[in-house]
This record gives C-alpha cells, sequence and structure tokens, in this order.
C-alpha cells in the first residue's frame, strides 16, 4: 500500500521537475544545437550553463544598499595582449561597495567629493581582489564616472602617501607600464624579504615577483661589463626594457658595486665575459 502511494505521487507530481530552466535548456541542445544523439553531453552543458547563470545572476535581497554586481576577469590570467583578449578570459561576479553610511557621515562632517572618490576607489580595488578578481582603471572610471587619468592620479596619490600597492589589474596581472610597483619589489629583495613575503607585502603573484627580480639581475649583470657608468639605452635596448625602468633599477645598484665591478672588469684578465 505504501509503496503503491509513493508511486501514484511520483506520477502525480514528478513530472513538475521538468518545468525547470534545465528543462529548457536541454531541449534547446537537443533539438536546436543538434545534440540529441549526445544526452550525457547535453547534460553536462546544461550544468555548466545552470552554475554560470546562478553565480552571476543574484536576487536583489543578496545585495546590500549601496552594492552593485560586476563581472570582472579573475585573478592569474595575465594580461590580454599577451595570452587572449579580455572577452576569451574567465569572469567573475563581485559585489562593490558604491556607498556606505560611512561615506554620508564623513560628506556630513566636511569630506570633500574628491577625497571620498579616492576612498571609494582604493575599496572598490580592494573588495574586488578580496573576491578573486581585479579592476581596470577603465572599469573604475565606469564606476565613478570620472576620466581613467584621475582614477590613475588618485590612486597614484594614495600609494604615494600609504606605500600601499593596490591590486589593479595592471599590478595584479603585469600589464600597466609603471615601474614605481617593480622598484618596490626590487628594494624588498635587496633588504633580504623572501619572493613569497614580497608577493603577499605588494598584490603580486609570486611569479611576477621573480619575473622583475631576473630582469634586476640582468641590469647589474650588465653593469659589470660596461662600467660605473653604464648607458642607460644600451642597457635597454639589450634587454628590450624602457630606459626609465633601467635607470630606476640602476639607482638601487650601490655606487661602490658599480666602482667595485668596472675595476674588476678594468684589471688584466677580469673582463668578466
Amino acid at each position: 500500500m505504501g509503496s503503491g502511494v509513493r508511486a501514484w505521487r511520483e506520477a502525480t507530481w514528478g513530472p513538475q521537475r521538468a518545468l525547470s530552466l534545465n528543462s529548457r535548456l536541454y531541449l534547446l541542445l537537443c533539438e536546436e544545437l543538434g545534440l540529441g544523439r549526445q544526452p550525457k553531453v547535453a547534460r553536462l552543458l546544461v550544468d555548466e550553463i545552470v552554475t554560470v547563470v546562478e553565480s552571476t545572476l543574484v536576487r536583489t535581497d543578496h545585495l546590500q544598499p549601496g552594492q552593485v554586481l560586476l563581472l570582472a576577469p579573475e585573478v592569474g590570467q595575465g594580461p590580454s595582449w599577451r595570452l587572449r583578449k579580455l572577452e576569451e578570459k574567465k569572469l567573475k561576479p563581485v559585489r562593490l561597495t558604491l556607498i556606505t553610511n560611512d561615506d554620508i557621515d564623513r560628506l556630513i562632517a566636511g569630506e570633500k567629493p574628491h577625497q571620498l572618490r579616492r576612498r571609494r576607489l582604493v575599496r572598490l580595488v580592494r573588495e574586488a581582489y578580496e573576491q578573486g578578481a581585479t579592476l581596470s582603471y577603465s572599469q573604475l572610471a565606469i564606476l565613478t564616472s570620472i576620466s581613467v587619468a584621475r582614477v590613475s592620479q588618485q590612486l597614484a596619490e594614495h600609494e604615494s602617501e600609504t606605500g600601499e600597492t593596490l591590486p589593479t589589474r595592471g599590478i595584479v596581472e603585469d600589464c600597466s607600464p609603471a615601474i614605481s610597483h617593480k622598484v618596490q619589489i626590487v628594494a624588498r629583495h635587496l633588504e633580504g624579504q623572501s619572493t613569497s613575503e614580497i608577493a603577499r607585502a605588494t598584490n603580486h603573484t609570486p611569479r611576477s615577483v621573480e619575473r622583475y627580480l631576473q630582469r634586476f639581475e640582468q641590469v647589474r649583470e650588465l653593469v659589470s661589463h660596461l662600467g660605473k657608468d653604464p648607458d642607460t639605452a644600451v642597457i635597454a635596448r639589450i634587454l628590450g626594457c624602457s630606459e626609465r625602468l633601467v635607470s630606476a633599477y640602476l639607482e638601487l645598484i650601490p655606487t661602490t658595486q658599480r666602482e667595485k665591478t668596472a675595476a674588476q672588469a678594468s684589471q688584466p684578465g677580469g673582463d668578466m665575459r
């Protein structure tokens, strides 16, 4: 009796499970996209599509007042120009806070709009990174309705005043022309910090840190061949980098070391090549 009732209930109510997004997608893949003879593949694709949809589209009660939902590239995929176009990268939904009660309180207390905007930019960058994604200056400009140049200026001011390297996309994925963070990484290395320590302190991947340190060692090695007053243009041309970066790295090499390596190179048998 019990099994018969259960079977009746299943026959009556069970088909209602098909009234779902999964069923609609399954039918689309089978009938319109030619996967009717590959039902297992179709169901796997349905599961993947539904997972993407559920992670991207959220109910309004999942967002706090003052927040927005944005798609941003996941951390660790490298710059667009080196690997893939931005549209081909994995994107991650992130919740970003545009305004808080603290923002309002500060404005009431007399904080200037440009000060609020700078704090907001810093907050957006940090929030995205904490959720495993990065924001570019272009995205930040759209979110705050200011120019890309203004975004760059305000974030540079923050970094200059605090010494913090913000995890923007250009920094984390090594697609920024700025050299200040590279100099900071090398300086920490010369102070004896390990690669993992530097990576954590500067919001870089260990791989990026090692790449900067390798380039610095290449500059230092060339100094030993070119003497204590090396031509930055020559070094930049040999290494395929900017003269600005070479000049910044040269400032990190003590003058005494340059003189020592130059003297060794000038001695008989001391060519070091």
